[in-house]
């Protein structure tokens, strides 16, 4: 399959999180894309000759098709239990949310999927956060895309609209022990958020059939 350049249309869900923000702005000045669909809840301030930022209930994706008509779809989602307000708000974002969206990529066409999930998502983790990564992993893999794409990074560090104590104390610590001895957390070392970001990019434009996975020590290679 051929993909041409600079003629592709990028899909990216979660244009306003940490990491979907750096892939707004990359996927924007990104020579392969002539488009960009960003959904959200709420129009963004951001405007550019290629930015499509249609407002959207998510409740209610399935009424649009025309949303997702797009060639690779970028899925950047995520919220954690204490902000969602329950395991299920939990659930219904970082999965059904998701699992939703790159259904509907797919059956409109999209040739690729490139997913922020994390790193320990085991669908049989006693952990609900890492569980429900593993089910959404799962569910992914079993759509019918050319080329998936799992990135699963350590905490991620960058600039956040909001506080979050917890990830800001494991991005210090963790932040030290890669210092100290880089090999000793493996896969769960710390994510600088807009290299997560160019990677995924750079795995769209790589054209590798299949299903990837993607961990935190292999972007540190990079």
């Amino acid at each position: 399959m051929e993909i041409i350049a600079s003629r592709k249309t990028a899909l990216l869900i979660g244009a306003t999180g940490l990491v979907g923000g750096h892939l707004l702005e990359q996927l924007l000045d990104h020579s392969a894309y002539r488009r960009v669909i960003a959904p959200t809840r709420r129009r963004m301030a951001r405007e550019h000759d290629k930015l499509d930022n249609p407002v959207v209930n998510f409740e209610r994706l399935s009424r649009d098709p025309a949303l997702f008509r797009c060639h690779d779809v970028y899925i950047a989602l995520g919220t954690t239990i204490k902000k969602a307000g329950s395991p299920e708000a939990f659930r219904r974002v970082d999965y059904d949310y998701v699992v939703h969206t790159a259904s509907l990529a797919q059956i409109h066409g999209a040739n690729q999927c490139l997913v922020v999930s994390s790193a320990g998502a085991n669908s049989e983790s006693r952990f609900l956060y890492s569980r429900v990564k593993g089910e959404m992993e799962e569910a992914i893999t079993r759509l019918d895309f050319w080329a998936i794409h799992l990135f699963r990074p350590g905490v991620l560090l960058g600039q956040r609209d909001e506080l979050r104590i917890g990830e800001k104390l494991a991005a210090g610590l963790t932040t030290v022990v890669r210092q100290i001895s880089p090999g000793l957390l493996g896969d769960y070392n710390p994510t600088e958020a807009d290299v997560l970001a160019r990677r995924m990019i750079e795995a769209a434009q790589a054209i590798s059939p299949g299903v990837h996975f993607h961990g935190a020590e292999e972007l540190l290679r990079k």
